[in-house]
């Protein structure tokens, strides 16, 4: 299916849920829940039990809040936002240790640090070392590969914050790469 079909047909799906037509809510389920899930495991470390349980709330809080979804076309953002939502709930409840960004503590020497060179099993293996906000904007552009557009309407921050995010975890990722291999 191309790409503009493709889209179409996600826009149809969500119109359809919309409108309460329980099929359609399922394809978007079966479409999106992979990722939403992985996405989830990542930011909460696979390990975790609980996993399963906190996929559901987030499907359960997507289907409540689905009518009051304005542009169709911006589902998956949307729906990866409620899902972070979600997610740093569960860190708060949980009194996690959350790693806030100290983009003033990362060297400008290892400003040159690029995501290409890692295979994607280290990529994968690394990002549990790093803090949430860091390991977030890597997965929503390197394995959801979203537009920063779309990564600042997840986040809620400035297309500016993004890039500067990014940036910084790409630099704090090479810092536990490098760590790991010593």
């Amino acid at each position: 299916m191309s790409v503009c079909l493709d889209q179409v047909y996600e826009q149809t799906l969500v119109i359809r849920s919309q409108l309460g037509e329980e099929i359609a809510f399922t394809s978007l389920m079966d479409r999106y829940g992979p990722r939403l899930l992985a996405f989830t495991q990542r930011m909460m470390h696979s390990s975790m039990s609980d996993i399963p349980d906190i996929s559901q709330d987030i499907w359960i809080a997507i289907f409540r809040a689905l009518p009051s979804l304005v542009d169709a076309s911006k589902f998956r953002p949307w729906a990866f936002r409620i899902a972070r939502d979600r997610i740093y709930r569960e860190y708060r409840r949980r009194k996690l240790p959350f790693v806030t960004l100290d983009e003033t503590n990362c060297e400008v020497a290892a400003a040159d640090a690029e995501i290409d060179t890692f295979d994607s099993e280290e990529l994968r293996l690394c990002l549990k070392y790093i803090g949430p906000e860091h390991r977030e904007v890597l997965v929503l552009r390197f394995l959801e590969e979203m537009s920063y557009e779309d990564i600042a309407r997840v986040t809620g921050v400035t297309i500016g914050t993004v890039r500067s995010r990014i940036h910084y975890a790409k630099l704090a990722l090479r810092s536990a790469w490098e760590s790991r291999n010593l």
